[in-house]
């Protein structure tokens, strides 16, 4: 999903709605980077998800539009070998007039503070009518089990709150209390996947995690039927019915459809 994050700055605050954004972004990394709970730990399906914030000066970048300003061209020659300009170290790939300099969102307007302004001003104001239209996006990539609508749903009734404190910093954002209308903005701005490629596509978050911890305990398992040397140094029997306990797995299952013992819950 690729939105359009507001422009200006939030009211009552001396930050841009992408600087609030980037914070609450940031905030969420920070506590899921410190093994700290998030609300997105409650969303069983999700298999990763990332958030990325575009500027202008990148989706710009080698471009040309009237009305933004680019950084200017060194055509001095300092005496590098082969037209290598010593101080910045390896030859440019492109010229520096194709790179547009940063936009700041944060515009303070002043009126003039007398009649002797005026056509400054009227002069400044012009060149702000012709600059050209241009904002920020936030790409939300987002890998899941099962389908888009009833995953939707399940975002709006674990995180709808902290979904909200960071959407609601992009354009016409209506919030997730309404769902219908929040399901019409989320179709809006949904781009198409031109590739998707999963090398355990048949696997769900659920299985990754049962998987694991089977392996989890399978390795503390041998670990106390042999000895570094490879020895037996308990009952296997003994031990493999404990180990099957832990697991819910039971013999009488086996083999399951899958090929392994069936658990207790059908997975």
């Amino acid at each position: 999903m690729l939105s359009p994050i507001r422009k200006g700055v939030v009211p009552g605050e001396r930050r841009t709605y992408e600087e609030r954004l980037r914070a609450t972004i940031a905030n969420l990394a920070k506590r899921h980077q410190q093994g700290i709970p998030t609300e997105l730990d409650r969303v069983s399906t999700i298999h990763f998800g990332r958030m990325i914030i575009i500027r202008p000066e990148q989706y710009l970048f080698l471009s040309k539009v009237g009305g933004l300003d680019y950084h200017e061209d060194d055509d001095e020659d300092d005496g590098g070998a082969d037209g290598q300009d010593i101080r910045s170290g390896p030859p440019r790939l492109f010229p520096s007039s194709k790179v547009p300099k940063p936009l700041d969102d944060f515009r303070k307007i002043e009126e003039p503070a007398d009649a002797a302004q005026g056509d400054e001003a009227d002069e400044a104001q012009g060149d702000e009518a012709n600059a050209p239209e241009l904002r920020s996006w936030l790409l939300t990539l987002v890998e899941f089990d099962g389908e888009l609508k009833s995953y939707m749903r399940e975002i709006v009734h674990f995180m709808g709150l902290e979904f909200d404190r960071i959407f609601e910093n992009c354009d016409f954002y209506p919030r997730s209390k309404n769902f219908e209308e929040f399901w019409i903005w989320i179709r809006t701005f949904q781009i198409t996947t031109d590739l998707f490629y999963a090398t355990y596509r048949d696997l769900s978050v659920v299985r990754i995690r049962q998987l694991e911890a089977f392996k989890r305990r399978f390795d503390a398992f041998v670990a106390r039927v042999r000895a570094p040397t490879g020895q037996l140094v308990r009952s296997m029997d003994e031990l493999f019915d404990e180990f099957l306990r832990e697991n819910q797995q039971y013999a009488a299952g086996f083999p399951a459809a899958s090929g392994t013992y069936a658990s207790e819950d059908g997975l």
